[in-house]
């Protein structure tokens, strides 16, 4: 039997890629440094946080003084681990590896990355899972030929998977590929009962092909949470108004409609006169807390009390995601989460004690 986690399940770590000046980060690199370090020192304070770096003495150097400047407790660096690695840009989401439970172990799935449809270099951040299979952190990695990034794919933790044709069917993915075939694989892979496709959805400014975690969450196994545009002039509105159709038509395993929950949408934002892809969908579940994005929009306090209500056991924490933006992806998109069990972490690599 297997099992494709829920994100919201136990885990042991989130894997963070550290920018660095050789990427399109180069213009506001300490800023969105600063973001990263707010981001890890929330995930430590629950549980690890696996981080990848270019110059690992330069990072620790950058972290400490950021710590101590904002008078957090560097004690809890003891969960976070710097791995020195080559990397092209800090998308976790989309190559990291991805989590499932198989005959009662836990594996890691390496699906094939290419930058989003060969859009962008993605040569060494393509060799990332298997250089921390190399290095003993991830224990039972399973290489697969699929070109699959996890930012296209939501789980509810019991079987159902939540994607769309926008991205799963783009030409430079897997383009040999039917949809009936990723469906086949996607569910042989994955261990799932259904598979759910959605046709409409998009973000202007957006990359990725309409990643689902843009657009429509999963938060537990029969609620969804979704951005809704009210706005008929906004060029968003038809897509959407769609796409909002097409999830009150969705049934579950018993042929019961799921729960829906729509999230505000951003107002626009702007960077170099371009419309930038702005949503309160990518957030992060971590143990016990949920890292929610907020972009200093007048919508933002109203976004996190909705999912706050929906998640009432869940502390939603605000993360200012306004640098992140500016390179097409928010907090989720920077993340993956391994589950409780998936790691064998070093203290030696800890940033406390090495």
């Amino acid at each position: 039997m297997k099992k494709f986690f829920a994100e919201w399940e136990k885990q042991e770590a989130i894997l963070l890629v550290f920018p660095h000046k050789n990427t399109d980060w180069k213009p506001y690199l300490e800023e969105v440094r600063e973001t990263f370090c707010q981001i890890l020192y929330a995930i430590i304070q629950v549980q690890s946080c696996l981080l990848i770096c270019d110059n690992k003495k330069q990072v620790k150097d950058f972290i400490q003084n950021f710590f101590t400047q904002n008078h957090y407790d560097l004690k809890l660096t003891k969960r976070l681990y710097c791995i020195e690695l080559p990397t092209n840009d800090t998308w976790a989401r989309d190559f990291g590896g991805i989590s499932i439970l198989n005959q009662n172990k836990i594996q890691i799935l390496d699906y094939g990355f290419n930058g989003w449809g060969l859009k962008f270099p993605a040569n060494y951040d393509n060799q990332i899972t298997q250089k921390l299979k190399i290095k003993g952190i991830l224990k039972n990695v399973k290489t697969k030929k699929l070109i699959l990034e996890g930012g296209s794919i939501e789980s509810n933790g019991e079987g159902i998977l939540l994607t769309n044709t926008q991205c799963l069917l783009e030409a430079n993915r897997n383009p040999s590929y039917s949809q009936a075939k990723i469906e086949k694989i996607l569910k042989k892979d994955l261990g799932l009962k259904q598979i759910l496709w959605l046709n409409y959805g998009y973000l202007s400014g957006d990359d990725t092909n309409s990643h689902i975690d843009t657009l429509v969450r999963f938060i537990d196994k029969k609620t969804l949470v979704y951005v809704r545009c009210e706005n008929p002039k906004d060029e968003h509105y038809e897509a959407l108004c769609k796409m909002e159709e097409e999830l009150q038509n969705l049934r579950d395993l018993d042929n019961k409609p799921f729960k829906l929950i729509p999230l505000p949408f951003c107002e626009p934002i702007y960077y170099k006169n371009k419309r930038l892809p702005a949503t309160y969908a990518n957030f992060l579940f971590i143990n016990g807390a949920i890292l929610f994005p907020i972009y200093g929009d007048k919508n933002d306090k109203k976004a996190m009390n909705t999912l706050q209500k929906a998640c009432p056991k869940h502390k939603v924490i605000p993360i200012d995601c306004s640098i992140l933006i500016r390179q097409g992806g928010s907090l989720h998109c920077i993340s993956m989460q391994f589950p409780k069990g998936s790691l064998k972490l070093k203290k030696t690599q800890s940033f406390y004690f090495s």
